[in-house]
């Protein structure tokens, strides 16, 4: 207690923190929500019990709002927000909480003594009101939840028919209640709701999305949106409903937590429900900034004397006073002294860090990372009853605090940090030894306050950002953290200069913040190094380094490193091409993004006289963020000191474990380089129709956490920023679905092009991904020709179904018809001449009424009977083979695992099919690498079918035969009649064939030319380990 009348109120005299805080028993539950244990009664007492839970809450704007909405919906009062409600904010910053109090005050009003502060008890409604529940956080789509009755609803709906209808509600909708089934429609959630008040609670749904996995489960996600779409019409129908329902998004509208995507999918789902139904969706947010530390105050302290915080305020300001010029300035108005007496006991830089800084971290989640901190803080500083704590600084969060520590190490993952607070800052009481900051408190300031460890405490945790030009203070800054009164601001320089001079963590470059890092200092040798490069010689590495990291990458894009003009961009087919640019002049904001004007004028136009650029979907550009500019330079700069610390006569100069650091951190500096470029270039701009159509460009972040130095890195992430977004075909993608390239190119319009039109209509149409190679296309032309959708003509030559396939080119003599198109003009089918005797066949042995004469090739004659087609006679694989029948793709899978695991070679591979299209692997076995291919048995026929004609063949061989008697056999299948093959392969390895890769390439060659769906018997014979 202060007894010194001159000297202002401390903590300890106006604050009463609650017990469970004082007694440290808060544990990590208690700061997480769990909405569906609150309904089954299973939460933490402060969640379920409603007189705690308020006794706890703060009324903010945002849970009054949300409040006053739902209560004058559910009463039928006029309510100007609507009936569908979303509450938005980040992880931890109060959604779930906002939902239990809405259940609270709705199922238990007379439960809560402090109502009057949330909500005018008239005005709740005079009916029971039923609430239902979705928790995607407890859902289980996979096995099903348990709910009332033992039922296992494995649905969103599913889960509310239960609790708005009972069983028998369950049971109207029991056959939507399953993973991909059609979710109930309007009309029967409208039957569930009755007319009764109901409020529907959402919440998690991105967890949800998240569990969802495999094909059925993919279906299910797919019903999400029509099942929110008929949600949102039941619930506007009705006069006495409401939705509430929570979304993780940050600043701007953006995801940026863990579930981030799904959150954004969410946000587009509602937004196009918004779009298609025109129901408004209202967006709340529980707690407001401005709020935070109301929030903060209301759940640590019992109770806060507030009649003299004025007179600590008035103490802060009589010490900014007369420091003024060691303080940050301040604008026209002064807010610090609001902001203190708003905030108390906290000071107002301690929250300022905290939201926005240490909120940057992806783990720290908010209002509920700050409560846990504190919690801790609170209960240290009651312990310790530190005599001149006027207010609670940003110093007081002690390191040394073991749970402290562990907030810092495991929930905020800043493991990395720890060397450099047993180091530099503190050590816990399990530790041997101290910090260099406590060793300044015992010895340089012994009887005095602990400025080190203040000082040492303040930069920490500045440190603890995310976003690099967030990391560390200035010395303002630090003043204007750490001045209280009964602190000597003198004693403050001091520390500081200690610690820089003795730090082995602390960044001692001259121009840089105060910061620690997470790297030990090798000397100071590296930084006066650093400082002996020009920055012209830091530009051209610079420069040099980023023209490496772009540079072409196997099959993707070619680079132009820097252009200034359309001119140096070819505007061909050549491409497609990726335009690197300047990092000077030509940045991004990562918080305003827009296109740079180089970028729509080289994007617009190409040479030099501003002609049209015609092959637009044909260049991707990437820029590099504004703020990680000087990052880029810093690391440069440090790459080429440790590189030239390296040379002989330098390098000879320092000592042994000296030149191994040395060494080292070269080489991390070589991939902090590279992993600097990759994160300041992040900014990809790529063809997609959008919003602009005059410069139909889409932006899209790389986000990189690690890199190598390799050439072409930079090309990778861009692919597959790309690939990402469905906008970049590659050799080996599957190809599109005929009918739809068709649909999105004027092919269905015009009904035939030439192949290299419809190609280069992918190097000019934005709403077509990226082409890179014909493969693709050609993939996707083979589909369409074997199923009958396309016609392909060159020249006298004829494809389409049912015809041998040969060539694909792509050129203008090649054309491509729609299969309507090309019978319009009676190209397609091609002319029959009437049946006549088939002509003589190439060497073989055929028998039959026609059969032509027999000899050579190794053929042999047998009888068959008319009609019908030959069945593989089932026979047991014999000792040592691995045999499977199925589906191509699925088997070859299959016998890849068992080989995989065997740990042994294949030394030969049979392949049996009984179907026309035994002919199609023969192509594709021949040019299987390191195996020789023999056709070991190849039996078939044909018959008109009316019993006049009819022939029959034997054959075993070589490839070479047999492609002679192909082209004979399917000459006569021409001709209309039954048709029948039964043929096998057999595939020798030498040396045998043995993987890295689990089999995936293996696979991926015998499953081309659309292989994998067709149905065969492969049989494996493995070697010896």
């Amino acid at each position: 207690m202060t007894t010194d009348p001159m000297r202002p109120p401390t903590i300890y005299d106006l604050c009463r923190p609650r017990q469970d805080v004082l007694a440290g028993q808060i544990r990590d539950e208690d700061f997480a929500a769990d909405l569906s244990q609150v309904l089954k009664g299973t939460a933490p007492e402060l969640y379920k019990n409603p007189a705690l839970f308020f006794a706890n809450t703060h009324p903010t704007r945002g849970l009054k709002d949300l409040i006053q909405a739902v209560v004058g919906r559910l009463s039928g009062a006029d309510n100007q927000l609507g009936s569908i409600l979303r509450l938005d904010t980040s992880y931890g910053g109060g959604k779930t909480h906002a939902l239990i109090g809405l259940n609270h005050i709705l199922t238990a009003p007379r439960q809560i003594p402090n109502l009057e502060e949330f909500v005018d008890p008239t005005a709740l409604p005079s009916q029971p009101v039923t609430v239902a529940v979705f928790d995607g956080e407890n859902a289980d789509p996979m096995n099903g939840r348990r709910m009332e009755g033992d039922i296992l609803a494995t649905t969103p709906w599913g889960e509310l028919a239960v609790q708005l209808a009972g069983r028998s509600g369950y049971g109207r909708i029991r056959n939507s209640d399953q993973l991909g089934a059609a979710p109930p429609g309007a009309e029967t959630l409208r039957e569930l709701m009755g007319e009764r008040p109901v409020l529907i609670l959402m919440d998690e749904l991105s967890i949800y999305l998240r569990k969802l996995k495999g094909p059925a489960a993919g279906q299910a996600a797919e019903q999400l949106t029509p099942f929110l779409t008929d949600l949102i019409k039941a619930v506007n129908s009705l006069p006495n409903a409401v939705l509430v329902f929570t979304l993780a998004l940050g600043r701007g509208g953006q995801a940026v937590d863990a579930y981030g995507e799904e959150n954004q999918r969410i946000d587009r789902i509602f937004a196009e429900l918004e779009s298609v139904t025109g129901r408004q969706v209202t967006a709340l947010t529980p707690t407001s900034e401005d709020e935070t530390v109301q929030v903060l105050c209301r759940r640590l302290f019992a109770s806060i004397d507030r009649s003299r915080v004025g007179e600590v305020v008035r103490a802060y300001q009589d010490l900014w006073r007369p420091h003024a010029e060691a303080l940050p300035p301040v604008g026209q108005v002064d807010e610090r002294a609001e902001a203190l007496r708003k905030g108390y006991p906290f000071h107002p830089e301690l929250i300022e860090t905290l939201m926005q800084k240490t909120s940057t971290l992806e783990n720290f989640q908010r209002v509920r990372g700050m409560l846990r901190l504190l919690a801790q803080t609170v209960a240290q500083l009651w312990r310790e009853q530190l005599g001149d704590a006027t207010a609670i600084h940003l110093h007081h969060v002690d390191p040394g605090n073991e749970r402290i520590r562990l907030e810092i190490a495991t929930k905020l993952g800043l493991q990395a940090f720890i060397p450099a607070i047993r180091a530099d800052v503190a050590r816990t009481s399990a530790e041997d030894g101290k910090a260099l900051a406590q060793q300044l408190d015992t010895g340089e300031f012994a009887g005095l306050a602990p400025y080190g460890s203040l000082v040492a405490r303040t930069v920490l945790l500045h440190s603890l950002a995310f976003n690099e030009p967030l990391k560390g203070l200035g010395r303002l800054e630090l003043n204007y953290s750490l001045y209280a009164p009964g602190l000597d601001p003198a004693f403050i320089d001091k520390a500081v200069r200690h610690l820089q001079e003795a730090s082995e963590y602390l960044d001692d470059s001259a121009t840089s913040k105060l910061r620690f890092l997470t790297e030990a200092n090798l000397n100071q040798m590296v930084r006066k190094r650093e400082g002996q490069f020009d920055l012209e010689t830091v530009r051209q590495e610079l420069n040099r380094h980023i023209g490496v990291i772009f540079a072409k990458a196997r099959r993707c894009f070619e680079p132009v490193v820097f252009p200034a003009s359309p001119a140096e961009i070819p505007d061909d087919t050549d491409g497609p091409y990726l335009a690197v640019l300047h990092w000077e002049g030509h940045t991004v904001a990562q918080d305003h993004v827009h296109l740079p004007e180089l970028v729509v004028r080289l994007f617009k136009e190409r040479g030099d006289n501003a002609n049209t650029r015609r092959n637009r979907n044909n260049l991707v550009f990437v820029c590099a963020d504004r703020l990680q500019v000087d990052d880029m330079l810093r690391k440069t700069r440090t790459f080429l000191a440790l590189g030239q610390m390296q040379q002989v006569d330098l390098f000879a100069s320092l000592q042994t474990h000296q030149q191994e650091q040395v060494k080292e951190r070269h080489g991390r500096a070589q991939q902090a380089f590279a992993l600097a470029v990759q994160q300041a270039y992040r900014h990809v701009f790529y063809p997609e129709r959008g919003p602009e159509p005059d410069v139909p460009l889409v932006h899209a972040a790389v986000t990189v956490t690690n890199a190598s130095s390799e050439p072409g890195v930079g090309q990778k992430q861009v692919e597959r920023v790309l690939r990402d977004a469905g906008e970049l075909m590659l050799a080996d993608d599957a190809p599109p679905a005929p009918n739809y390239m068709a649909d999105k190119t004027p092919l269905r319009r015009l009904g035939v092009m030439s192949s290299r039109d419809l190609r280069n209509e992918y190097y000019r149409d934005p709403a077509l991904p990226v082409l890179i190679g014909d493969e693709v296309l050609k993939k996707c032309l083979r589909m369409g020709l074997e199923g009958g959708v396309f016609v392909y003509k060159e020249g006298e030559r004829l494809e389409g179904r049912g015809l041998p396939p040969g060539t694909l080119n792509v050129s203008e003599d090649a054309k491509i018809y729609m299969v309507e198109k090309a019978e319009e003009l009676d190209i397609w089918p091609p002319r029959t001449a009437a049946p006549e005797p088939p002509p003589a066949a190439p060497p073989g042995s055929f028998t039959g009424a026609d059969a032509p004469t027999t000899q050579g090739l190794g053929l042999s004659a047998r009888t068959r009977s008319r009609g019908g087609g030959m069945a593989l006679p089932t026979i047991p694989p014999p000792p040592g083979m691995l045999e499977r029948t199925g589906n191509i793709k699925t088997i070859l899978t299959q016998l890849a695992q068992q080989v995989s695991s065997s740990s042994k070679g294949i030394r030969s591979l049979t392949w049996r099919m009984n179907s026309g299209d035994g002919f199609v692997p023969l192509a594709l076995l021949k040019a299987e690498p390191g195996a020789t291919v023999q056709v070991e048995m190849m039996e078939g026929g044909w018959s008109s079918g009316d019993g006049a004609a009819e022939w029959s063949f034997d054959f075993k061989g070589t490839p070479e035969e047999a492609v002679i008697l192909r082209g004979f056999i399917e000459g006569q299948w021409r001709r209309g009649g039954e048709r029948s093959l039964d043929i096998t392969y057999k595939l020798t390895y030498d040396p045998p064939l043995t993987w890295t890769d689990q089999g995936e390439d293996w696979i991926r060659r015998l499953t081309r030319a659309g292989l994998g769906a067709q149905t065969a018997t492969v049989g494996l014979e493995l070697s010896e380990p």
